[in-house]
Order: structure tokens, then C-alpha cells, then sequence
């Protein structure tokens, strides 16, 4: 009788896959490495357990590393089982089912997403098999799930476009890492030791994206230490109505120039003007009497956040409970193997339409947890779901990639039996997402205009009228907003004012603030904000430094070679001697590693073979062709650290 094959990425998430499969795995099995019934059988992976061969597997010269061996690109590139007794001897239990004559088709079960593709077809080519194939697409790890995926699995051919991009992004940090970690540890590893004065020679580890955001966090931190503070000041005045008898304070403002600034963007600009001139202002005020030239009542409406992407997770979390950005992805992934959440690697904000219908069955599971009963009672007495195909803002397909957004399942825990971290990841989460039933949060704003002579005075009063989604979800607040507590919305237009005491403010400009954990992985998401030209910013703006699968451990990995640290109580990123090194050697050799459009346009490159853009031979030329050039240019250039 002919048998089906089902490979996990992991021993854990198999679990998921034998309860639908009917496949009991015992402890034996789990030694053995596979579990087997009538039907099926079913193994797994320890994530990668193939990877790219090293230099010297394509001549044996390069176990020594030397400059005239550069640039080292392959006409073909070669494959091995990683260097691991554990590793190895699962791979063979992998292969010896992939090539059982009973197997008629195999099921690919590993993450959805480029690394997870990656992963299986490693295996599947390094195994020899010519056994037929199928790709199991999930979001979540619920039985409904993981048995609509194996009912709709479609060929793997449908997915070569993914493959062919996960190949391609091996090869690139390959070719990187392999080459420029070489020539400048050849040039000048004796020389950054010296300088350090570190005993051994150092090894100058340089990659695609670790070299990049390395570069980042350098620039921010000698911005922060060249930094000059300057002194700007300002103007207040507090003021008592002669009517109404209400006390208030107003800030000066200026006068508007010539500027294409709307006047909210010029009531949030710091007002820089000398001291003089400040003292010129209360001089020539003091003794006029005041009075209200405006009072503007708005009633504002402001809704709920969008969903959590993988990045807007961590860091929020960074932010409220201060846990790094690996902890939250390690959290989150856990969370989804025990099908609490739908597949965390998103860089996704919104839901897509085929999710809509699942939605009132992940509120009903969600109304069986005590500590989200209320919430959900709440949506539930609104009548109709808020939330449809049409609701562009939270569902739009165009704006879903491989994944919608992070959201929790109909399957939920009570959360005392979850740690503290990760039952305020999940907290988060589930907040985050019954807020976007909820109606908009209503705010009474007031903006009073007073004058004296012909100066103005501004003041601003925010009051939250209607709690709405706040009530669920409490957002991290924003910083510097200056408001009345006084209130002013009773004051009455050509009212008159005194004047009760003019204030000079002194005010200095500060630098920019140090990345923390979460603000260096939105940082790594955004890259366009770094690239000047308006077109190439177009043309990346799906793509950052890195992916969210690969920004953590990115940053992690800087810190465990000792290029940066951080803080573990505020989350404070800042590079360590040697990272400033590393960075400063870079950008007097090849300062374009550093550059984050490079960096992303690369990216974009990957993204682009995903979508049947380009071809991957046209990415590994343009590719190679750097490579080479870069090298080259390395090698001309001399650089002598002061």
C-alpha cells in the first residue's frame, strides 16, 4: 500500500500534523527520528540541516585565506549535510523515507515562508529522491488549518519562485560574507587587533545586513557624541479670563512665513529665536491686556491601530515590557506551535478577504477565556461585525504578502498558566486585535487663539470623550504633548484677558535618541526612510534591511561577536570599540556596504524573483559582477587607522 511522507521544520510542530494524520508519535518514535501508521508517515527537520559547502570544499587552497584567492564565486555551487552527529543521522532518517518505494508523495509541512522552502528543498534535493511533491500553505497551526492545508496542497512547482529567491538570498550572504570577511581580515585584521590591542589577530566578520545595520547604529551613536547642544527660546504667558475667570497659560507663536506647512505642522515646530529677541517680545507686551481672538472646538475621531506585523510586535514589546526583540520572536513562535497565534514572520498589518469568514469563530473561542469574556461581550453586543471585506483599512489583499497579519486563533489558554513575558506577548496580541471591532475613540480638542496686541498665544486642550477601542487596547503614548488642563473650551471668542506674568523659556536642541532593542528592528523595516532618491524609496518600500525572519537574530549576532550592546533594562543599543572600528574601516575602503539602499535594493532584487519579475540568472549576474568589483576596489585601497 502506498504511503504519504509529511516533513516538519521542527520535531514540535509535528505534533500538529499527526493529530490531524491520526499518526500517534511516541517516545520511540521520537528516537527513531519518524513516526508511522497504515498510511502515513511523518518526520522532521531541526530547521536547517543542509547548507552551503565552505571555500575549501571547491579547492583546498582556500582553507588558507589569501587575498589573491579573491574574489571566490562558484560556477556551481555545492551542498552538505551540516557538521552535526544530530543533524547528520536525522538527515539520513529523512532521506531513507524520501526514498522508500512505498512513498508516492511527499508533503512539504516546513514554516510558509522563504526560509521554511529553503529548508525542505535542501533536503529534498541533497536526498536524491524523484519522489512527486506537495506544498502544505498555512497561517496558523490549528486543526482546521493544518487539515485545510493538506486537502489544498498544491505542487511544489507552484512555489519555485519562493525557492529560487531562497536559493539566491544563500548565495548573496554567501558570497558576501565568505569574500569581504576574507579580504579585510587579510588586510587588516593584524592591524584593527594592534588598535585594540587584543592579542590575536581578529577575524573581521563582514555580512549583507549585519555590516549595514552595524553601520547604523555607529552613525547614530558619533551623531549623538559630535552633537552641539544650541539654545533656542521661547515665549508664555499665563492669562485669567475676566468673564469666565479661567486661568491659562498660552505659548507664543510665531509668525507664519512663506512656507508650504500646514498649521498643525507649524503649531508642532519648535520655534527657534534668540534670546534677544525673546526679551524684545515680553518688553514690548508688558501692560497690554489680552484678549480671545479664537476658540476652535473639534470633536476628532481616531481609530484603532492596525494589526501587528512581526516588527510592530517586538517593538511594542521592546517598548511596554522591555523584552528583546529575539525573546519576542522566540515567544511568538512558541505561541503559534501551540496554535495560540497564526504564523508570526509576517511583514503583514492587515487580514486578507479568505480570513474574514474565520473571524466569529476566533471571537467565540476567545469568549471561553475569562480574561477576554467582557471585551467580547462587548463586540458582540455592537450586532454586525465591524470588520468585512470591505473594511480596507484592517483586510486588503494587495497589502498581504505571503502571511496577513499576527492574530490570535479560536484555540486560547487561560493566561496564568503562561509565563509573564509571554503571556503579555499574547495579551498583546489578542488586544490588539479584538480592538479593530471596536468603535473609534472620540477626542474633544480645543485651540484657543489669544491675543495681545499683535502677537498671538496658542493653547491646546485634548479630552478623550468616547473610550471606544481604548477601552480594550492601551497604545504606547506619544511623548511631548503640551496640554491645558484648564478649561478653556468655555472660553468665549473677543472675551478680554489679563495678563498675569510673561515667562522667558529656555530650551536647548537635543541629538537624536540612541536605537533601542525595537526601535532598531522598525528602523530595519523602514530602510526607505534612509534613501534619498524618490523612486528607488518607491520602488523598495515592501522591503527593509533583513526580513522578519531574520532581524533578530541579525542584531543578536552582533552582539554575541561583540560589535554592539545592550542595555538589558532599558534596551539601549550602542557599538561596542571594535564595531566602531569594523565601520570606520568599511567606510574608507568600500563605504557602499554600509549604504541601506544597497542593502535593500538587494532585497527588493529577492522579492522581485518571488514575483516572477526577473530571473534569477539575471540577479546572480548583477550579483557577481558587484561582488568582483567590490573586491577589487578593496584591494586598491590602502587605509591606515589614525
Amino acid at each position: 500500500m502506498s504511503k504519504q511522507l509529511y516533513i516538519t521544520e521542527k520535531p514540535s510542530v509535528a505534533a500538529s500534523f499527526a493529530n490531524v494524520l491520526g499518526v500517534q508519535i511516541s517516545s520511540a518514535d521520537r528516537g527513531r527520528g519518524y513516526a508511522e501508521t497504515e498510511n502515513s508517515i511523518i518526520t522532521w527537520c531541526f530547521g536547517h540541516l543542509v547548507t552551503l559547502a565552505y571555500p575549501d570544499a571547491y579547492d583546498p587552497e582556500y582553507k588558507l585565506w589569501r587575498v589573491e584567492h579573491l574574489p571566490i564565486i562558484p560556477k556551481e555551487y555545492k551542498y552538505i549535510v551540516i557538521d552535526n552527529k544530530g543533524t547528520a543521522k536525522q538527515f539520513e532518517v529523512i532521506k531513507a523515507q524520501m526514498c522508500r518505494k512505498d512513498v508516492d508523495m511527499i508533503y512539504s509541512c516546513t514554516d510558509s515562508g522563504r526560509e521554511g522552502e529553503y529548508i525542505f528543498r535542501l533536503v529534498y534535493h541533497q536526498s536524491g529522491t524523484d519522489t512527486p511533491a506537495k506544498r502544505v500553505w498555512i497561517s496558523s497551526q490549528t486543526e482546521d488549518a493544518v487539515k485545510k492545508g493538506i486537502e489544498e496542497a498544491k505542487s511544489i512547482r507552484e512555489y519555485d519562485s519562493l525557492s529560487k529567491a531562497a536559493y539566491c538570498r544563500a548565495k548573496e550572504d554567501w558570497l558576501f560574507g565568505m569574500n569581504f570577511s576574507r579580504i579585510y581580515t587579510c588586510q587588516y585584521g593584524r592591524k584593527l587587533s594592534s588598535s585594540l590591542q587584543e592579542e590575536k589577530s581578529s577575524v573581521i566578520p563582514i555580512g549583507r545586513v549585519m555590516t549595514c545595520v552595524l553601520g547604523l547604529i555607529v552613525d547614530r551613536e558619533l551623531e549623538i557624541r559630535n552633537f552641539v547642544p544650541k539654545p533656542y527660546y521661547g515665549v508664555t504667558a499665563n492669562f485669567l479670563s475676566k468673564d469666565s475667570e479661567i486661568a491659562y497659560k498660552g505659548r507664543w507663536q510665531q509668525k507664519k512665513k512663506e512656507s508650504k506647512a500646514s498649521g498643525d505642522d507649524l503649531e508642532n515646530e519648535e520655534k527657534y529665536i534668540s534670546k534677544v529677541e525673546a526679551e524684545e517680545i515680553i518688553k514690548k507686551l508688558e501692560g497690554q491686556e489680552a484678549a480671545v481672538k479664537k476658540v476652535e472646538v473639534k470633536i476628532k475621531k481616531e481609530q484603532a491601530p492596525l494589526l501587528f506585523n512581526l516588527a510592530e510586535l517586538q517593538s511594542e514589546a521592546n517598548k511596554k515590557f522591555k523584552i528583546s526583540v529575539n525573546k519576542t520572536l522566540e515567544i511568538a513562535q512558541s505561541l503559534y506551535e501551540k496554535k495560540l497565534i497564526s504564523y508570526p514572520r509576517t511583514d503583514s498589518r492587515v487580514l486578507s478577504t479568505d480570513v474574514i469568514p474565520e473571524l466569529p469563530k476566533v471571537l467565540n473561542g476567545l469568549y471561553k477565556n475569562a480574561d477576554f469574556k467582557e471585551s467580547i461581550a462587548k463586540i458582540k453586543e455592537f450586532g454586525t461585525l465591524g470588520i468585512d471585506k470591505n473594511t480596507k483599512r484592517y483586510v486588503d489583499d494587495s497589502k498581504v504578502t505571503d502571511h496577513y497579519a499576527i492574530i490570535p486563533t479560536y484555540v486560547t489558554t487561560e493566561l496564568s498558566r503562561l509565563d509573564d513575558d509571554t503571556r503579555n506577548i499574547y495579551s498583546l496580541i489578542v488586544k490588539r486585535f479584538l480592538a479593530i471591532f471596536y468603535p473609534p475613540a472620540e477626542f474633544n480638542t480645543v485651540r484657543v487663539e489669544t491675543a495681545i496686541g499683535s502677537e498671538l498665544f496658542v493653547t491646546n486642550s485634548k479630552t478623550l470623550n468616547v473610550q471606544g477601542w481604548k477601552e480594550v487596547y492601551d497604545v504606547t503614548a506619544s511623548k511631548g504633548e503640551e496640554l491645558s488642563e484648564s478649561p478653556i473650551q468655555r472660553l468665549i471668542k473677543k472675551e478680554k484677558c489679563d495678563v498675569t506674568g510673561m515667562d522667558l523659556e529656555e530650551k536647548e536642541t537635543k541629538p537624536p535618541a540612541r536605537f533601542t532593542d525595537g526601535s532598531l528592528i522598525i528602523t530595519m523595516e523602514k530602510a526607505g526612510k534612509y534613501i534619498e532618491n524618490e523612486e528607488l524609496r518607491e520602488q523598495i518600500k515592501t522591503c527593509g534591511i533583513g526580513t522578519s525572519a531574520t532581524r533578530a537574530g541579525i542584531i543578536k549576532k552582533l552582539v554575541d561577536i561583540g560589535h554592539i550592546k545592550i542595555n538589558s533594562k532599558t534596551q539601549i543599543v550602542t557599538p561596542e570599540p571594535k564595531g566602531e572600528a569594523i565601520v570606520e574601516l568599511v567606510r574608507h575602503t568600500a563605504k557602499e556596504l554600509l549604504n541601506p539602499t544597497l542593502t535593500a535594493s538587494w532585497e527588493k532584487g529577492l522579492f522581485m524573483i518571488e514575483n516572477h519579475e526577473i530571473t534569477e540568472e539575471v540577479f546572480e549576474e548583477k550579483l557577481e559582477k558587484y561582488i568582483t568589483k567590490t573586491i577589487e576596489k578593496v584591494k586598491r585601497t590602502a587605509y591606515r587607522r589614525a
